[in-house]
């Protein structure tokens, strides 16, 4: 998954010049929009990986990366550049079967700014249409996992349903990527996350941006997601993003 801000002025040479690259890796990418790509044109994304067979841009069609799961993404919309943005092509997941649900968007569906202030992090700013989103996701009837980039911090937060991810920067320290497994079995789901750091000369620590444990374990249960020890539940059917 390819949570955005894949170009810093929403250049589409730039674009499909990363979609090529991990095209090339032999890699098959679902990818969103960040308020980076959508600094020119909303549809920057669209246009770049057009050519790109191994890229698909998410707000087209609801995906099954796997047995009881649906994934979908949105769009963004902006009208000052990228600085604000609107979330658009919210997906009608009220249909879909049971299962669980992954929502991948640059933006967060949990605002994370009361958290990021606490730890004297710059917050960058939340969806316009913040409510308007989580509502569309929350029509699911099932356990939700949001996979969101933006904050250039690992954070997570729950909410009832919801289970949110924040995916670390690769551009800033800890330049790294997060690997997540979601299981399903039996109607449980887990949900498991590892921090991974990309082996290289990079900058140093000089603010904490991780401020999740690097190592996650979720499982949902009784209407809510807890965390759990990591043997705790057996494997079912997986996929990893």
């Amino acid at each position: 998954l390819v949570l955005g801000d894949i170009s810093d002025d929403g250049s589409p040479e730039t674009i499909r010049s990363a979609l090529s690259l991990i095209a090339d890796a032999g890699l098959t990418a679902w990818v969103v929009p960040g308020n980076h790509d959508t600094a020119q044109r909303g549809d920057a994304i669209d246009t770049a990986a057009g050519p790109i067979g191994a890229c698909t841009v998410l707000p087209r069609a609801a995906q099954r990366p796997g047995p009881g799961m649906v994934l979908v993404g949105t769009g963004l919309e902006s009208t000052d550049g990228g600085q604000t943005c609107t979330a658009v092509q919210l997906a009608d997941v009220a249909g879909c079967a049971e299962g669980l649900l992954l929502w991948a968007g640059h933006y967060p569906l949990l605002s994370q700014q009361a958290r990021l202030r606490v730890a004297g992090l710059r917050y960058p700013g939340d969806l316009l249409n913040l409510q308007h989103a989580r509502q569309a996701a929350e029509r699911f009837a099932g356990p939700i996992v949001v996979l969101h980039g933006h904050l250039h911090t690992a954070v997570t937060r729950r909410a009832g349903r919801i289970l949110q991810l924040g995916c670390p920067a690769v551009v800033e320290w800890p330049h790294a990527w997060m690997d997540v497994t979601v299981e399903t079995s039996g109607g449980e789901a887990r949900v498991r996350a590892s921090t991974r750091p990309i082996v290289g000369e990079w900058s140093t620590c000089e603010r904490n941006t991780q401020l999740a444990e690097p190592e996650q374990s979720w499982q949902f249960g009784h209407g809510h997601w807890h965390a759990v020890p990591d043997s705790a539940v057996p494997s079912g059917s997986a996929a990893r993003a």
